[in-house]
């Protein structure tokens, strides 16, 4: 929503709202991105492939953010962009859900879902009241691709390989995991369809 408006601001440079062309264009290399991202995470792992995505959508912010503004110049970082970051959803997909135990697996993926919901509307406000205060689309992307780093990093040294292990030993301890009926009580209005 916000990008474009902040990208055509500069000077001399193409609207990209200005044609349904580019912005097809640009959307259609979500379709690659998903299926690339499903092919990877079961060639490398959902931790490798979840980094590798967020590290090509921080490059391809910055590159957004510092491409002449043409027409074809903001087709292609676009697209690049577009890629990435949904392959780095598509991927997220895949390693989200697996981070929880069954009995609780519906819950524990909402909850980062809720709260990526909550900042796609957060940042549809704050980058705007950015730029409106002077932050150039250079700052804006290097803000973002700050974001997407600082993600990577953490799940690069923090996170665990999913693929090809029990679903139910999220902790990588050889047993799957159970949940005490008190915290199931706690975390469920329906604790007997966890146990």
């Amino acid at each position: 929503v916000w990008l474009p408006v902040i990208v055509s601001s500069r000077p001399g440079a193409f609207n990209i709202y200005g044609t349904s062309t580019s912005l097809f264009v640009i959307l259609a290399w979500q379709i690659p991105g998903y299926f690339s991202a499903a092919y990877i995470v079961e060639r490398i792992g959902r931790k490798l492939t979840l980094v590798l995505f967020l590290f090509c959508s921080f490059a391809s912010a910055l590159i957004f953010g510092y491409v002449e503004p043409t027409e074809v110049n903001l087709m292609c970082a676009g697209s690049f962009m577009s890629f990435s970051m949904l392959g780095a959803w598509g991927a997220l997909y895949a390693y989200t859900p697996e981070n929880y135990p069954t009995n609780i697996r519906a819950m524990g993926a909402a909850y980062p879902s809720g709260f990526s919901r909550i900042s796609a509307i957060a940042g549809t406000y704050v980058i705007p009241l950015l730029h409106e205060a002077g932050w150039s689309p250079e700052s804006v992307m290097w803000l973002n691709g700050a974001i997407l780093m600082v993600c990577c990093v953490i799940l690069f040294l923090f996170g665990y390989e999913t693929r090809g292990k029990d679903i139910d030993d999220v902790l990588g301890m050889g047993n799957p995991a159970e949940l005490h009926s008190g915290l199931s009580d706690l975390l469920s209005p329906y604790p007997d369809l966890l146990e």
